[in-house]
């Protein structure tokens, strides 16, 4: 991830304004902005009736600008070119609805809008620039790691907040819900019918196609663990932390993965056996028993 020096809450001024006829002049705007009048923040407890994800093409940047005199707005512009665009504009919209209404997320293919990549002197995609009264705060360009970014979105709110830019949008409970992507439709629907070989092959493409999937990650560890319980051997010493791990005893399938891990004298047989814990992982999600299981599973394959 690259980005711009963010220790200063100030943002910088705007990008040198492009010659062509009819481009779009930021600097000029955002100037104007400050004479004229600018959106109204609703009364305390209330929030903006805006879109919380939106795209726009050059028409609508105009309006972008007013917006963030009132609540910051993150910008992405992208391309379908970029193999790295997709999976960011992912993980900005995920952030978007975790965050809940306090800035809004406006996605910018420059492909068609060539005017506003111009404007901000674009030299990669996807660049990520924040608009704080008006005002672009570079972020960072190509891709980036969510836990990377969210420090970056907070220093942008902290930044907003000191320049008077606090209100929230109004935001409705289907609003902080991704809409299912449509290439998992396919995968989801064998998972649900039974079909657990049909659906580890299909999240197992959508995973070749977008590695960066991470519920699509979740999605083929959770039914290999299924598969793999619905033909269980229990004399298999696997398979039983397997089961540990479906009655609950999550610390203890863990305990028991890593002991074979540990013990394991045969490189296929321990990868086999560190595979089935990752998908164990994914399954539990983010809890102290994996945490500590991962920082022995590093040390085991030092």
């Amino acid at each position: 991830m690259n980005t711009s020096d963010s220790r200063s809450a100030a943002p910088e001024a705007a990008p040198t304004p492009a010659d062509s006829h009819g481009a779009i002049d930021l600097s000029a705007r955002a100037t104007a902005l400050t004479r004229e009048d600018t959106p109204t923040a609703p009364p305390a407890g209330e929030g903006l009736h805006l879109p919380l994800i939106t795209s726009i093409g050059e028409a609508d940047f105009e309006g972008v600008l007013s917006t963030s005199q009132t609540v910051p707005v993150v910008l992405v512009m992208w391309s379908s070119r970029s193999l790295e665009s997709k999976p960011t504009l992912a993980m900005l919209e995920a952030i978007t609805r975790e965050q809940a209404g306090a800035f809004q997320l406006v996605e910018i293919d420059i492909d068609q809008a060539p005017q506003i990549a111009q404007a901000f002197q674009i030299q990669a995609v996807p660049t990520v620039v924040a608009l704080v009264g008006g005002r672009p705060v570079p972020l960072f360009q190509g891709s980036a790691a969510k836990e990377q970014v969210l420090p970056v979105i907070a220093q942008v709110l902290e930044a907003a907040a000191q320049m008077g830019v606090t209100a929230r949008i109004a935001v409705a409970a289907a609003d902080t819900v991704a809409p299912i992507p449509p290439e998992h439709e396919a995968p989801l629907s064998a998972e649900a019918e039974g079909r657990l070989d049909e659906a580890i092959a299909g999240w197992e493409k959508v995973i070749e196609l977008n590695p960066r999937d991470e519920a699509a990650k979740a999605h083929l560890s959770r039914v290999r663990l299924a598969a793999r319980s619905a033909d269980a051997d229990r004399s298999d010493p696997a398979a039983r932390a397997d089961a540990l791990f479906a009655a609950g005893d999550a610390a203890v399938a863990f305990d028991a993965l890593l002991n074979l891990i540990g013990s394991a004298t045969d490189d296929r047989e321990r990868d086999a056996l560190r595979l089935r814990l990752l998908d164990l992982f994914r399954v539990a999600g983010s809890t102290p028993e994996v945490t500590k299981a991962r920082t022995r599973l590093a040390m085991l394959l030092m």
